[in-house]
Order: structure tokens, then sequence, then C-alpha cells
């Protein structure tokens, strides 16, 4: 938890430890991804696109669209890549801004067979995603800084963590917001170390940043949310608003092709990498360490050919044969054993590409609801994933569509070919057919961790809308939301940027409030 303007009130009274050993959990809070591995983002600089934004201020967001919401992008940028700095006249990039972006690592065989299949097939190459045209395939970049990683913490706050009025707590957990009387918040209410209660009071105002999870959680707890969810609990409700409700997020399914010729030897790779990893970790950091995911990736349009926004996203991961380590990846999306050791013997047999087919702009949606008035117990998240069939037909349109890339001539000469993952249920549908792709699609989807929407941002006559285009929640005085669970609709790609925006912008509303 980062604040500035704040009084902090310690007291020595241990917290109470019912449910303390339960803080690490499988789902997005608190650090921790499906299946308890960390969760760290893949780094993809994607912005979506202008129809994103455009969007967001049709739906009574004025001051959100497209050309609004650019130069927040630009301001925190700071872009390593001169080729896309100047592409479109140089009007959608920026340097010296705290997130650095640029390409990372070299061009590999397999991403060089990809570019060339996407030539054949028709697709249009793209310089950069983030710029006039969002179609196409291309090579996209990533919050790097050379070999490193640049995250948010790194990039924004490490810079400036010695400030006078920056005060940054590690190991806290919010647990409720504190209120001075019945809808004027005054703090926060956090335990430390998993061990004593802190109290913060802030001078002006408090801005939750706690996620599309964390969020509504901290507010339901807080009293603020729908009636029915928290009077079973016994939780007073403060003001009733849609919390927790329209919760949207890209869901993908993995599909796999074979490279029935090898394009890596496991052993020398291996090797290779020990040797980086030395180079990295011993002298200057600047070698890049392969991640297997590589930054080729597509977005088209599956239902129109001709549209100019896309509904679909490709990436892909790159398995070299008898790589079973990347089955702890597989294993983290939560995949069952009978999955989990078809996989192990398809790579067993070859070099393997998993292509994610994603769709980027889901109609079905979900809702985060409290299981306790404890704040140490999980909330429910229903998904709602395919709650509206068309979300199903536009992945199985995408799969499709990858079958035609991995049928060009470029894939064939490394003897390319669809692989068959063993799932039982699925067998009683012809192979390739429709109605196998739907029983596939429904048991191998999961989730790309892009959950937005569940602090909805709209008009006071948007009846889900929680706070109001300043990000400030309806009904309850000195509060703003300042995350990814504002977003009205997700937009058509990685976040991560879209968040990172949102924050700037969020601190020019701030600014110019109280000067």
């Amino acid at each position: 938890m980062v604040r500035t303007d704040v009084d902090w009130k310690y007291t020595t009274e241990p917290a109470n430890d019912s449910g303390l050993s339960t803080v690490s959990g499988t789902y997005w809070p608190r650090g921790k991804m499906l299946g308890g591995s960390s969760a760290l983002n893949g780094m993809m600089y994607i912005r979506g696109n202008r129809d994103d934004y455009d969007e967001w201020e049709r739906l009574g967001n004025p001051g959100w669209g497209w050309n609004d919401v650019l130069k927040y992008f630009i301001k925190s940028e700071d872009n390593g890549n001169l080729e896309v700095i100047g592409s479109y006249g140089g009007k959608y990039h920026g340097v010296g801004g705290y997130q650095s972006v640029e390409y990372y690592g070299e061009p590999t065989v397999f991403n060089d067979i990809l570019k060339q299949a996407s030539m054949e097939a028709g697709f249009k190459q793209l310089l950069d995603f983030n710029g006039e045209e969002h179609i196409g395939y291309g090579r996209a970049q990533r919050t790097v800084e050379g070999a490193t990683r640049c995250s948010t913490a790194k990039g924004f706050l490490n810079p400036i963590q010695n400030r006078k009025n920056l005060h940054i707590i590690k190991n806290a957990f919010v647990t409720s917001l504190y209120f001075e009387s019945g809808t004027v918040v005054r703090g926060v209410n956090m335990i430390i170390n998993n061990q004593y209660i802190l109290r913060a009071i802030a001078s002006k105002e408090v801005i939750l940043s706690a996620g599309t999870v964390n969020t509504p959680h901290i507010l339901m707890l807080s009293g603020i949310g729908r009636q029915e969810d928290l009077e079973p609990f016994g939780i007073p409700v403060r003001v009733e608003l849609d919390v927790g409700k329209n919760l949207q997020d890209h869901v993908f399914v993995p599909v796999l092709f074979g490279i029935g010729k090898p394009l890596t030897d496991i052993t020398e790779i291996r090797r290779e990498t020990l040797v980086k990893l030395f180079d990295y970790t011993l002298r200057n950091r600047s070698a890049y360490i392969d991640d297997r995911l590589c930054d080729i990736m597509g977005f088209v349009n599956t239902k129109d050919s001709k549209a100019q926004f896309p509904n679909t996203q490709f990436m892909y991961l790159f398995i070299p044969r008898e790589d079973f380590d990347t089955l702890d990846f597989f294993s983290g999306m939560g995949f069952n054993n009978n999955v989990l050791n078809s996989i192990r013997e398809l790579i067993r047999k070859q070099d393997i590409s998993a292509t994610w087919v994603t769709n980027i702009d889901p109609k079905s949606r979900g809702r985060i609801r409290i299981k306790s008035s404890n704040p140490f117990h999980h909330p429910s998240i229903t998904t709602g994933y395919f709650s509206n069939r068309e979300d199903l037909i536009t992945i199985r349109e995408g799969i499709r569509i990858q079958q035609h890339l991995f049928n060009t001539a470029a894939f064939g000469r490394v003897q390319a070919r669809l692989l068959n993952i063993d799932i039982p249920e699925c067998k009683t549908w012809e192979y390739d057919s429709d109605d196998f792709w739907d029983c596939y699609i429904q048991h191998m989807s999961t989730t790309l961790y892009h959950p937005v929407g569940t602090a909805k941002m709209g008009p006071w006559s948007d009846p889900e809308a929680v706070v109001d285009p300043d990000l400030k929640v309806y009904g309850i005085e000195r509060l703003r939301i300042v995350d990814a669970s504002v977003m009205p609709t997700v937009t058509s790609g990685n976040t991560n940027a879209p968040t990172v925006m949102i924050a700037e912008k969020a601190s020019d509303i701030i600014k110019k409030t109280y000067l």
C-alpha cells in the first residue's frame, strides 16, 4: 500500500489470527494466480484500440475518449525503439516517462516462420500495434528496460521512494475503509505482517487501488455494495451500489501444433540459458533470457474481414521438444492430470507451438461477492465465461483461422500439424467438427488474467455505475478508485498499459481538484 498525505496511527494490539494462515490463495488477490504461481504479467505493451476508449465516452464518461487518453499513454512512456517512435509522424509515442517500453530479445527461428506464415496467409504486417491500425500481425513491444523487467513498481515507485511526502509499507493487508461518519471516508484499516493492526488517516482523500478482485471485496466489507450481498453477513449498508458486477475478462484457449522438423535442441537451449543467466546475474544484466513467449502476435476480426477493430488476439508459446518445465505453465492454469499427461506425451515427441486464441471483445459478464465478513476469506468469483454463446463461437472462429495459418507453406516446410489433446468428454464428437471444438473450448478455456469492470465508471443514470468519470465513488465522500475495476468495458488487448493510463489521468484529475 502506498499513500501520501497521511497521518499514521499505530497500535500494538495483535491482529485477530482467524484465517491468517490463508492469506495466500489460489486466485487473483494477494499476488497469487491459479495454482499458486507468482502473478507476473507477460509485459506486453498493448493499449487496445481507439474505439475501446471512444466506447467509454459513448457510455457517458466525458474525457475518456481516445483523443483524451492518448496523451496519458504518451506521458508515462519511455519508448526505446526509434522506428516505433517515428511511425505515423511520431504522434503516438513518447520518451522520458517512467515506463520503459521496447522490444525484448532477438528474433528466433520460430518468430521468422510465424512472420512468413502470417504474410502468406494475407495478414497485414504492422510495425506498431498502438498506432493507426489495429488488425494484423507484428512484433509487440514490452515493458522492459534492456534485458530486465520494468514493472510499475520499478518504473514509477523506485525513482521517488525517498520523497519526504511518500511513505511505503510492505506486507500490508487492507481489511476495510475507515469512516469518520456515515459516508465520509477518513482512512483505511490494515494488518501488517499478519500481526499488528494499523490505521492510516488521510488528510484529503483515500485512493483505493486494490484491483478488480480486491477493490470490490474491500468496498463490500466496508458497507458499500448491494444489500442482498451484505446483509447475510451482518454488514450494514452505507451506500447501495452494484459493486462486484460487470466482471469481464479475456478468456483464451490453447491450441497445440506440432513441428515435425526440429527447430531447436533442448540440451543446447539449457546450456545457453545457463550461460546467459550467469552473465545476467553476475556481470551486467545485459543478457536476454529466453522466455518461450513469442513477441509476434496477431489481431483479427473473425466476424468481418473488413473491420477496423479486432475481436480476437493470437499469442504464441514455443515449446522445444522435451522441455517438460513448460508443463508448470499449464499446471498453473488449472488443467487436470489427464490433460497435463496428454501434453507431456506430445512434448516428448516434438517441438510445439501453443497458440493462445483469445476473445478480446467478450459479451459475457460475471460478478464478485463476499463469502464472509472476515476479510481473510476469499471472495466468490463467478466468471460468467460463455454465458453469452457468441464468445464461444468467436474463439472457435479464431481456431479455424489458426488452422489456416499453420497450413501455409511456411509451416509446411517444418511439417507443422494440429495436435489432439486427450479430452475424454469430447471423444463423442467427430474430430475437428464445430461440435468437437465447442466441447474442446469449454474444457480447455482459462483466464489470461485480465479481469476488469467490477467498480464500473459511468454516469449517475447508469444503474451499474460505482464511480463517476472523476473516479469518485457515488454517495461516498473522500474516496476515489484508481485501478482496472473502473473500466466500463475491457480493452482489446493486454490490460497493463491501459491501467497505467488510468492512473496517469487520475493523477491529473486529483491535482486539478486540489490546486
